[in-house]
């Protein structure tokens, strides 16, 4: 009997211990700020997700007010009553809209990491590798292309 309390004991405090499943969420619509940076010249923005399309929406450049939006397959300009559409394809892979476009919607297939309370994702774009960094509570932290030169930190 005196060897069996201490089995006992050991069981029922290892029963409470089992391995936590990290699922990260990223919110399929989103609206965010961010500082745009690429080489020397950084610009404050405005990204918006809504299903497979993706707003970009520059806030402190001369193309301030301009939204560019991106469904995979076409890319449109618009700024006033201008209006453009072009097919995706056929726009440089720098192209904000159609490079955060691509990211956000391929998040499924990429290498997700919880570290320190932050959602750690690495994946790779046309543009080369990406890690984009969320906090517990699915706020965007950063997103970081080292081999393009372009880094976003979320406001």
């Amino acid at each position: 009997m005196k060897k069996l309390i201490p089995v006992l004991l050991a069981a029922l405090l290892f029963s409470g211990c089992a391995a936590r499943t990290y699922t990260p969420v990223i919110n399929e619509d989103f609206k965010v700020s961010a500082i745009y940076k690429t080489g020397d010249f950084s610009f404050s923005c405005e990204i918006e997700k809504q299903g497979n399309t993706l707003y970009f929406t520059p806030t402190s450049t001369r193309a301030k007010g301009m939204v560019i939006s991106c469904n995979g397959s076409e890319v449109t300009f618009k700024r006033n009553k201008l209006i453009k559409t072009f097919e995706a394809s056929k726009l440089d892979k720098t192209n904000p809209a159609v490079l955060l476009q691509g990211i956000f919607t391929s998040l499924d297939a990429a290498g997700v990491n919880l570290i320190d309370g932050v959602f750690t994702y690495s994946g790779k774009c046309p543009l080369g590798s990406y890690v984009l960094k969320q906090a517990g509570d699915n706020r965007l932290l950063s997103l970081e292309l080292p081999q393009a030169g372009i880094y976003l930190d979320f406001e």
